[in-house]
Formats: C-alpha cells, structure tokens, sequence
C-alpha cells in the first residue's frame, strides 16, 4: 500500500488548476500540509477567483477522505485570515489589509552570527565530509558551533559524527534537543527516521521536514551554523535559501572537470536565490601515500583553483585524498579531532581562517 506521502501527492497530481494547466504540484500551490490524526489541514496559494477556489477545495476535500484514516479536511488560502478554533472570538482585524505572504527570510537561526552552507554540484565529492571536519574545526579554534544535516535523502552526519543509532531527546512541549559530540550541537533527519528506510519525498514534503527539523530543535545559537546541503540544486536548497537569511556558501569540488561543471552550476544556484558565495574548496586535490607520505595526483590538481578564477570566486584551499579522512568518517571520528597535528587537519585550518576572512569582506 502506498505510504500517506505518496497518496496525498497522487490527489495532488490529479487535480489541475485549469482545464489544460498544470496540476497543484506543478504550479506550486500547496503551500502547506499538516497531518494531525484523522485531520489534514491545506494551504493553498491560487489566483483571487473565488469560483475557481470553491471548485479545487471541493475536490481536493472529496478525494483526500477517500484517503483511509482521513475524516476531517481543512483548507484554507494563503490570503485569507485563518479562521478561530470553535468557541474562541476571532483575530482583531488589521488597519490595513495584508498581501499574501510569501516566505520570508531570517525565520529561523536568527541567533547565530553567520549561517554557512556548505554546498556541491554533484554527489560523491566529500561535501559532508568537508562540512563536518571544517565544523569541528571552528569549534576547536574557541568558536560556538552548530551544524545541520539537511540531506534529507541521504544524511550522513549520524555516522560521520559517531552517533548512529542514536535519538534526540524531546521536551515536554515536543521540541528536540540537539545532539552535542566533538564540540557541535548538531542535528539530521538521519537521527530521526530509521536509518534502513528509503525517504520517498517529493518537494512539498521536503519543505515541510526541513521546516519542522529548523522550527522544533531548541538551537542553542552562537557564531556559526553550518548547514550540510544536499548535492545539486533540488528542492532542499531553495527552501533553506527561503526560510533562512544564509551568509554564504562554501562549494566542494574535486578537481574533475564533470565535478567542476555541476560545482559551478552550484554557484549559479546560490547566485540566483541572493546567497553570496563564499569560495570554493577542491577535495581529493591528491593521494598522498600513507607508507611513503609521496602524493599522487589521481584526480589531476589544481583545477578547482583555476575553476574559482575564472568565474570571480575565492578560493579557500585543497584537501588530499588521505586515508585517515575515510576512517574518520566510518568511525566517526573526523581527522579533525582524531589527528589535529595532520597536514590534512592544519588544511581545514587554514580554509576556516580564509573562511572567515571572506565572511568579514561580505
């Protein structure tokens, strides 16, 4: 049997917005989604004719309690006033009327100084791990640190940070407290969800877990948040550009031109949602030789440098392609923590200084 996600976008998917328009997915109109028990309450954004409204709402209502387990349907227009719990006097209206309110910026990590994203064109090129030990890193230079996993598909943080397995606690009031270890408040959807289950999310869905993870966790705020994104430039990265006022965002590349591409495809992203770039990192820059320490470049060298002045980005450093940055990350136990005196550690250093120093010049 279809999983509730699944059916609920079915309806979605099978009611159009006009006889030869797109359907609600398409077009974007839910805005919102809640499941509360038998309950479902909707939010739409749609054009302001009312006929057309009362006709989508109808539908939408008569197919979602065909879904079993639904009997009470809500559904409201992202500019109309929501209507009061019964018994209860209704809100105060304004002065004036308000415009349909689009998603706006600064909602959540207002208490940290800067919001880094950490960010790449393509899976594979050590995002996650670049994100966790430069994380790590600030932490261990005296900086208040959080990180959050917001690889929703494929979260790697519970095993690279050594806490597979492991749950947040919940407060009375149904927040989360972060989990703490190597000096980070960090949470993922991977310390939520079972880690064998597949997430089987379209966009909507993606939105609204994102939504729920930033909301709910009691962040205890500080100098830096550093995001781990997903690769590419999906629904993820868009909502984390709407709900969240980003400083910047690091690009990791390794030095392949097919990586290179999609990284700069990457920037192009950040670019168009207003989220200055802070520059770029080239991962397994070489293999450095663990008996000989002599370094070999297997994936060339050099080009994610080349890549950043080309396109007027700043480059913030290379990472080697060492064998204790993989163990670090199977036992989760970055290099960052397990071997601080490494040149791989110092390199991680100096990309968080020149992070930094480009933070301060945006």
């Amino acid at each position: 049997m279809p999983s509730l996600e699944e059916q609920f976008e079915q309806v979605f998917t099978e009611i159009l917005i006009s006889d030869s328009g797109p359907h609600l997915l398409e077009a974007e109109a839910v805005t919102d989604c809640i499941v509360n028990g038998e309950s479902v309450a909707i939010t739409l954004d749609l054009p302001p004719d009312d006929e057309l409204r009362k006709d989508i709402s109808g539908r939408i209502e008569v197919r979602l309690k065909k879904i079993p387990g639904i009997s009470a349907v809500t559904i409201r227009m992202s500019d109309q006033t929501p209507q009061a719990p019964e018994g209860q006097a209704p809100p105060a209206p304004d002065a004036q009327p308000r415009p349909p309110q689009s998603p706006e910026k600064k909602t959540y990590l207002q208490n940290y100084e800067a919001v880094i994203a950490v960010g790449s064109g393509k899976g594979g090129v050590g995002k996650s791990t670049v994100a966790i030990n430069l994380a790590v890193t600030l932490a261990k230079m005296g900086h208040r640190v959080s990180m959050f996993d917001s690889d929703i598909y494929g979260p790697s943080l519970p095993i690279m940070m050594g806490l597979r397995n492991t749950r947040p606690t919940m407060n009375d009031d149904s927040t989360i407290i972060p989990l703490y270890k190597h000096g980070l408040h960090v949470m993922s959807i991977g310390n939520v969800v079972e880690e064998a289950s597949a997430t089987i999310w379209r966009g909507p869905i993606v939105h609204q877990v994102i939504d729920q993870l930033l909301r709910d966790t009691q962040w205890p705020g500080g100098d830096f948040m550093v995001i781990d994104m997903p690769p590419g430039t999906g629904d993820a990265q868009l909502t984390l550009s709407q709900v969240l006022e980003i400083t910047g965002a690091v690009i990791v590349s390794t030095p392949q031109d097919v990586a290179l591409l999609d990284a700069i495809k990457s920037v192009s992203m950040f670019h168009k949602v207003e989220v200055p770039v802070i520059g770029m990192v080239e991962n397994m820059s070489g293999f450095v030789c663990p008996n000989c320490n002599t370094e070999t470049e297997i994936f060339d060298k050099g080009n994610a440098e080349r890549a950043s002045g080309q396109n007027n980005i700043p480059f913030l450093g290379r990472i080697p392609l060492e064998t204790a940055i993989r163990e670090g990350g199977d036992f989760g136990t970055p290099i960052a923590v397990s071997a601080e005196d490494s040149p791989t550690a110092e390199a991680f250093r100096k990309i968080a200084v020149r992070m930094i120093e480009e933070i301060e010049r945006l």
